[in-house]
């Protein structure tokens, strides 16, 4: 009785002991966790962390994920739980700050009308029903700034952490961030400058209206020896004959940590190009290239801004008249860079079309250079460089493209460059050119006392932390001409992009304008890994189908060209037998190799899908049998420790 007594106790208390060690673990370890993916796909980054710790007022997040519709597509369920589980995180760390809201919108719901409310995106799931399936955020503050993620496209996962973050941070700093132009290009008033502004013939560019209505832009003089203070990011497009004061100036900019997107360029055609439009003649004299050889050599990073780019695959169609006879030809100056060309880990080219691109220069990384280098876009492995003077009067597109010789290389259009660095001028700031020289006030020859006189030490000698600048070898990109067409609607000039010019230049923008922890987050891979094994025998398979089927089209081919011939001869010779008995055996033989051939093409395809079948099968075995295994194996090891313990207790007692 005692015996049963104690035995009711014991499982009483280890039924309590197991209430107790859950209840414990879901209040103590709720948020614990250990992340075994590849890419870390459910840990944020360090600069995730540092958004997240620097709230200062709370915001809250409206998860809205249709989870009944959801069963539909295991593909988008399967994501939807990432997202979930990562803005779980997010709110986790944020002790408050962040108040994470998760919302299904059922159809015809107070729910759904909210999510319309807030900006999120219905997608139909069924074309035979009207319901709407919803996958978005939105985030408001405390002064209602919101922001929204209208619907979590697939196609963006490896950006997942980014655009959550980005939005966490665009909530905590709504302000729009201050863009200072720098350009000899007339972005602000169109070809003609404001003389036409003035006759009230007034053009901007596309892409100075699209800056406008995004960020504070502040046009700045190309000759300006100070960034205001308040820049986030400077846009310095095409100036040429940078003066030694304004290279300072940008110079201290960036060492202060301020953001840059430089476009150069070896041949601006674009000026070429728009004083042929208003009847002038180019000046000869007048500089067509851009470049900023003493900036660019601190920062680690060569521009020949004596060649452009030229690319035989990229190359963009043109009319042109050869010989009088009017034709279509590849114009290799003028390109069109594809995904292809685009950097897919880098935030400001990942989702991007075509852009295209006019005698664009390349950019290298110089040696020694204490910053990173990384391509945004490239040419093709078909391209070379090519002397200015090929393009700079009269150029011949039949002559371009015949000539090019392609190195197999290829060329670094647009970069972002990272790293510490080191003032341009060691030796202090230059001189006004306005300023009077002091030797000349005071009489002085310049080999007295004060020759030796330091100049002042530059503002700033070293950046306080890595600087973060996008390059371009290009500026003819920003004409309208090569990436939207214009056209009058009732009086309003309506612009339609036909390249992704424009949203490269808003995006690496708006990627500068954010904070240093948002620009540090980069790809972090998808959740839906696929079996690489496998896909290298499927390749295998596929790879080897393609050689015998074209080898056997090609016996087929053969055949019939041997039978019309002997049709033919038969036919002409109406006396004669259709086949000889020989060419009738030939004929025969080869429709017997043909049979024997589609066999083996048969056996090959079966012992590629055994071996795919074998290996899935191994896969199902090692996930459903290894854990089970490995608790046995710990078990037998502690059975035959607890055995031997009590082989040497039993030794000891006796």
């Amino acid at each position: 009785m005692k015996g049963k007594f104690l035995a009711a106790s014991a499982l009483v208390i280890a039924a309590l002991l197991f209430a107790a060690v859950n209840v414990l673990s879901n209040a103590g370890l709720k948020n614990a966790k250990i992340d075994l993916t590849a890419d870390h796909l459910y840990t944020l980054s360090q600069g995730s962390k540092n958004v997240i710790a620097a709230l200062k007022e709370p915001v809250t997040l409206r998860f809205y994920f249709s989870e009944r519709l959801s069963s539909q597509v295991p593909q988008i369920r399967a994501y939807g739980k990432r997202v979930r589980d990562l803005l779980e995180e997010y709110a986790a760390l944020s002790h408050g700050m962040i108040r994470l809201q998760v919302i299904d919108p059922e159809p015809y719901t107070d729910q759904e009308d909210q999510a319309v409310r807030d900006g999120i995106q219905g997608v139909p799931l069924d074309a035979d029903s009207d319901e709407q399936f919803y996958f978005g955020l939105s985030g408001t503050n405390s002064t209602d700034q919101h922001q929204v993620i209208p619907f979590f496209e697939t196609s963006r996962e490896p950006f997942l952490e980014y655009d959550l973050t980005k939005l966490v941070y665009a909530l905590t700093n709504p302000k729009r961030p201050v863009v200072a132009v720098l350009t000899d290009l007339p972005m602000e008033y169109g070809p003609g400058g404001i003389m036409a502004a003035m006759r009230g013939q007034s053009q901007p560019y596309a892409i100075m209206t699209e800056l406008q209505q995004t960020f504070d832009v502040q046009v700045l003089d190309p000759a300006a020896a100070k960034i205001p203070a308040d820049t986030k990011v400077l846009f310095m497009a095409d100036v040429k004959n940078v003066s030694p004061q304004t290279a300072y100036a940008i110079d201290q900019f960036v060492l202060r940590g301020g953001r840059a997107l430089i476009m150069v360029d070896p041949f601006a055609e674009s000026e070429v190009m728009q004083a042929a439009q208003s009847g002038q003649s180019p000046d000869p004299t007048m500089p067509h290239s851009s470049n900023l050889p003493r900036l660019f050599k601190a920062w680690g990073i060569g521009f020949d801004d004596q060649h452009f780019i030229a690319d035989r695959k990229l190359a963009i169609e043109v009319t042109t008249s050869h010989d009088g006879r009017q034709g279509v030809v590849d114009y290799v100056p003028w390109l069109a860079l594809d995904k292809d060309q685009h950097n897919p880990d880098d935030e400001v080219t990942a989702d991007l079309g075509t852009i295209n691109l006019a005698t664009a220069g390349a950019f290298t990384a110089l040696p020694g250079a204490t910053t990173k280098m990384t391509p945004l876009l490239t040419s093709s492995n078909q391209a070379a460089p090519v002397g200015i003077d090929q393009v700079s009067y009269a150029p011949d597109p039949v002559k371009l493209l015949t000539g090019l010789k392609p190195t197999g290389k290829t060329y670094v259009l647009a970069a972002r460059v990272t790293g510490p660095v080191k003032t341009a001028f060691p030796d202090g700031p230059p001189k006004s050119a306005a300023a009077p020289d002091a030797q000349a006030k005071t009489g002085q020859a310049k080999s007295g006392p004060d020759a030796k006189a330091k100049a002042p030490a530059p503002e700033t000698m070293a950046s306080k932390g890595p600087i973060n600048i996008i390059v371009v070898g290009d500026s003819d990109m920003l004409d309208d001409r090569f990436w939207v067409q214009s056209q009058d609607v009732m009086g309003q000039r309506v612009v339609t992009p036909i390249a992704a010019n424009g949203d490269f230049v808003l995006d690496a923008i708006e990627n500068l304008a954010g904070s240093s922890n948002l620009i540090g987050l980069r790809s972090r891979g998808l959740s839906q890994r696929p079996f690489t094994m496998i896909d290298h025998l499927r390749r295998r398979a596929s790879e080897q189908f393609l050689s015998r089927e074209q080898g056997l089209q090609k016996s087929l081919d053969d055949t019939e060209k041997k039978v019309r011939a002997l049709q033919s001869k038969a036919k002409n010779n109406p006396g004669g037998a259709l086949l000889t008995s020989e060419e009738a055996q030939a004929i025969e033989h080869f429709r017997q190799n043909i049979l024997h051939t589609r066999k083996e093409l048969r056996r090959v395809q079966l012992s590629l899908n055994q071996d795919i079948n074998r290996l899935e099968w191994r896969i199902q075995l090692i996930d459903l049998a290894a854990m089970p295994i490995a608790v046995a194996i710990v078990a037998l090891v502690l059975a035959a420790m607890r055995r031997r313990r009590r082989k040497r207790r039993a030794s000891a007692a006796a």
